[in-house]
């Protein structure tokens, strides 16, 4: 899931939404990754010729009753394709960065290993040495998972010209929207296809607030992502600087101060006064439960993807329209949002790579790990259309995070509906035909301002959730804001961050 901002993942939780309407750019398509293909490397040794070996796969997730279960039928399918027995390892979540960071301190021998850029940092475990370099091993043990990818996405996980993660394709781009209960936008005469920007959403929500007394019109007013305003967050999404994503100059600035967060947090204070908005912060649990019974109207600030309104209908039992008011464009950070990468300590790189073209390039193998074994886990509802149903021991192997695996677009679809829109071919093409931003392939080293980057987040998380949700008054809040970044030390990374994106961009001269 997947690009993980906690405020956006709240807004996912609320509609996981609709392909984006806004007109792409057109650009060239990547070759079709082969299915199912065993890795050239393996047939030319032949498996029987390759040594045994076992490749752990360590990755962040609920650790279930099934997982060995799982982990044996892998390694049934990987045993005569590339001799390798699988092994799953999952760690609960709440504790995979610090089991992480202990297990490469103590070096500790592993294989395939989950990283990103908001869990087991992936530049740091680079910088840490924690993680190979994977350019000489993709194109020979991995040939179908390399050109399953156009080479700006390849160069999208390059850290100083090296590939250490391969990008779990999944939906890459960010178009930010909205999602609407079907029944109120029905009574209320709302046509979403025709809202470009947030405020054109007033009439409607003024409607809800005086016609539907149970109803709160607006989840929150929170409606500011930088994507929305055409800016990509090259340092992080927690972290207010940002450059246009079309700008050739490539000019880092405070996003903080642009007139478009100016107004965002204007637009939310406006809803938040008229009562569009509850008048405190509702957590996410508790959201989620209110949107099933039917409290909210609508929601904002999620990226709208192909069949994203199917799952919100599937999660929350609402029926919504969606619609993106982003024009998409691929990030750095969107491409490489989950990855996973090879460990320093694998005695078997080039086997580890093996298995990773499994996972991207080979279906059985891929929704093996992602869905569990069929007439246990899972059951096929529509095998002719790839759909699938739970089965009578769905929940001893259930992970939910098909994202974290490998290539999602190889997933079996859950609702027939996903399926009659071919949504994976859809968010497929979104993505390829979405522009480049001019710093895709630029990964910020956060290094030389650490200690100014702690700063700025401490800073970033008191002071932006009330004002951009409108519970302050921006007329006083924003300038105090700006002025606390700035004594952070926002100004020192601001100036970094140049530095080192001119840099990049003289050396790919």
């Amino acid at each position: 899931m997947a690009t993980i901002h906690k405020r956006a993942a709240a807004a996912l939780m609320i509609g996981m939404l609709l392909a984006a309407c806004a007109a792409p750019v057109a650009a060239p398509a990547p070759t079709e990754a082969p299915k199912g293909e065993t890795p050239k490397a393996a047939e030319e040794a032949k498996p029987t010729e390759l040594p045994p070996v076992t490749i752990t796969f360590t990755y962040g997730g609920n650790v279930f009753k099934d997982v060995d279960a799982v982990s044996d039928a892998l390694s049934a399918i990987a045993q005569p394709k590339i001799n390798a027995t699988i092994k799953l390892k999952p760690i609960d979540w709440g504790a995979y960065d610090e089991k992480m960071k202990l297990a490469f301190a103590a070096g500790e021998e592993c294989d395939i290993v989950f990283v990103a850029p908001w869990i087991n940092n992936y530049i740091q475990n680079i910088a840490n040495g924690n993680i190979i370099a994977l350019d000489d091993l993709l194109p020979q043990y991995a040939p179908g998972l390399w050109k399953s990818m156009p080479a700006t996405s390849w160069d999208a996980a390059r850290v100083n010209g090296k590939i250490y993660g391969v990008p779990n394709q999944q939906i890459w781009v960010k178009p930010f929207g909205f999602n609407v209960r079907k029944d109120l936008a029905d009574k209320y005469k709302l046509d979403v296809s025709k809202i470009t920007k947030y405020e054109e959403l007033e009439p409607f929500l003024d409607a809800v607030k005086k016609g539907e007394p149970d109803v709160t019109p607006l989840q929150s007013a929170y409606n500011w992502m930088f994507e929305t305003a055409g800016f990509d967050p090259i340092v992080s999404q927690e972290t207010p600087v940002a450059i246009r994503f079309d700008d050739k100059d490539m000019k880092v600035f405070n996003a903080a101060a642009s007139p478009e967060f100016k107004a965002s947090v204007e637009l939310a204070r406006k809803w938040y006064l008229a009562g569009y908005t509850p008048k405190d912060k509702i957590e996410s649990a508790d959201a989620e439960a209110m949107w099933r019974a039917g409290k909210f109207a609508m929601g904002l600030a999620g990226v709208v993807k192909p069949g994203g309104d199917i799952e919100s209908r599937q999660r929350f039992g609402q029926d919504v329209y969606q619609q993106s008011v982003t024009t998409p464009f691929l990030t750095t950070a969107g491409s490489t949002a989950t990855m996973n990468g090879v460990c320093r300590t694998s005695k078997n790189p080039e086997r580890a790579v093996m298995v990773l073209e499994l996972l991207n390039t080979d279906k059985e193998f891929y929704n093996l790990i992602s869905k569990g074994i069929q007439g246990k886990h899972w059951e096929w509802a529509d095998e002719a259309n790839q759909v699938i149903k739970a089965g009578p021991n769905n929940a001893d192997y259930n992970p939910n995070t098909d994202w974290e695996f490998g290539n999602q677009f190889n997933a079996y679809y859950i609702d027939p509906e996903q399926a009659k829109i071919k949504a994976w071919d859809a968010t497929y093409k979104l993505n390829n035909d979405s522009p480049p931003s001019v710093a895709l392939g630029f990964n910020f080293n956060p290094e030389p301002v650490k200690t100014e980057l702690a700063n700025i987040s401490a800073i970033v998380k008191e002071l932006q959730d009330p004002l951009t949700n409108g519970r302050v008054d921006p007329e006083t809040a924003l300038p105090d804001y700006l002025t606390r970044l700035e004594e952070a030390g926002l100004q020192t990374v601001i100036d970094e961050c140049q530095k080192q994106l001119n840099e990049w961009a003289q050396a790919k001269k």
